[in-house]
């Protein structure tokens, strides 16, 4: 049997789901009691089975939203598709531009390269402004720090799966996509108050109350960069 698993760290959103894929069963258990006691009728309770498994599939298959990893491949796992790939058959993990229907979505994306020649865009993207409150259930938006992490494990899990003549180092090349860019020095995550502000921030940004050098400066200034 093949077992599959996250290799890295859940984050918040996906464990928040996991909690409600529990709450749903609970509540179906006490939807079952209910008719057992005769205090439901019928109607009531066809319409709160079916709201309660519509809304249990769609928690449970949230929270599997992600990339998997087992000794045969990598596995994709979107809101409504699964694209499994043979190790034998991925070129390359690397990180590219996130897009849906062919749009930018402005945020970096796991990608992986197959040998056909056709990308597969995973649901981890990386978004310097995660918004808790806004509801993403087709993608895996984390912070920077973790977007890199998943990206390093999964490369990691690639370089490990291949023949040990055709390991590369264990030091990755420096990634196409992100070569034209300054280096960085790794800062740690922002705590909830400075997430609050840059929220606050890019609010303000986006209606206009700020320009695009004053939005950079504050920015800048929030993340500690000057």
């Amino acid at each position: 049997m093949t077992v599959w698993r996250r290799p890295y760290s859940l984050d918040l959103t996906t464990a928040d789901f996991m909690v409600v894929a529990v709450l749903a069963v609970g509540f179906f258990v006490l939807l079952v009691f209910e008719v057992r006691g005769g205090r439901m009728l019928g109607p009531e309770v066809l319409f709160l089975g079916v709201w309660n498994a519509v809304g249990l599939a769609v928690a449970v298959r949230r929270a599997m939203l992600g990339v998997w990893v087992s000794p045969v491949g990598v596995r994709s796992r979107l809101l409504l598709r699964t694209t499994t790939v043979p190790w034998a058959s991925v070129v390359e993990i690397r990180s590219g531009a996130g897009s849906i229907a062919g749009l930018d979505m402005g945020r970096d994306a796991i990608v992986i390269e197959r040998t056909d020649g056709e990308p597969v865009q995973t649901p981890i993207q990386s978004g310097a402004i995660v918004r808790p409150f806004r509801l993403e259930l087709t993608r895996l938006v984390t912070w920077p720090e973790h977007y890199d992490e998943i990206l390093a494990n999964l490369r990691e899990c690639h370089r490990n799966a291949r023949p040990p003549e055709q390991r590369a180092p264990a030091t990755p090349a420096p990634d196409p996509a992100r070569a034209d860019r300054p280096e960085q020095v790794r800062r740690p995550a922002p705590n909830a108050a400075r997430r609050r502000d840059i929220h606050t921030l890019t609010r303000q940004y986006e209606r206009g109350v700020l320009t695009d050098a004053e939005y950079a400066a504050a920015l800048a200034r929030l993340r500690g960069d000057g």
